[in-house]
């Protein structure tokens, strides 16, 4: 592991000032939608001096990768693909201009597995920072996606997830749910969110 725990250490947008819990392997954030799961993520993609992070040993010594990916901003069939895909110099980001293009050319779920369920088969030794990647995915493919990230801990990678997927809910023992303030177990969160409809 190599994020340990965080804090919020003043207040941002629905986001409360003395919001604490520890990290795990796999962390997923869930909640009500406008609970803050997304803008917690992004706090952190940005490496926000508004979040007090506990980081472990290997970090300091070895330093550690991180990657971002929100499915809503980040997909090649919505957003700006140069902006995106290529850098400064033109050289290919992330996927690349050319497999961006080619995205244009399947469906919104096709291009979000190639985004979510098939990267993280080639994750290791990084932390994986995912918001909404069960978005446009099939029944089969949100289950493939908590398998994927399941057999990427063993790669040494840790994961925190923004999500509303029951496969991957179902799939962890323990989810921290940002409406509650609180770890609690997936079938207690499930219990709970279907007790309030």
């Amino acid at each position: 592991m190599y994020l340990l725990s965080l804090e919020l250490k003043e207040d941002h947008r629905c986001l409360k000032t003395g919001l604490y819990f520890d990290l795990k392997p796999i962390t997923l954030l869930v909640g009500e939608q406008g609970c803050g799961k997304s803008s917690l993520l992004t706090l952190l993609q940005k490496n926000s001096k508004m979040l007090k992070l506990e980081l472990s040993e290997s970090v300091f010594v070895n330093g550690v990768s991180s990657f971002f990916f929100d499915s809503e901003t980040m997909n090649p069939r919505m957003c700006d693909l140069e902006a995106n895909y290529t850098n400064v110099n033109g050289s290919d980001k992330g996927i690349g201009l050319g497999s961006a293009i080619m995205s244009k050319f399947k469906s919104h779920g096709e291009t979000l597995r190639e985004f979510t369920v098939n990267r993280i088969k080639d994750a290791k030794n990084c932390v994986l920072l995912l918001d909404e990647p069960e978005s446009a995915l099939s029944i089969r493919n949100q289950y493939k996606l908590a398998k994927e990230i399941k057999e990427a801990v063993n790669r040494n990678c840790q994961i925190i997830i923004a999500t509303h997927c029951l496969p991957l809910i179902e799939s962890i023992d323990t989810v921290y749910s940002l409406e509650h303030k609180q770890w609690m177990t997936s079938k207690e969160f499930i219990e709970e969110s279907i007790k309030n409809i």
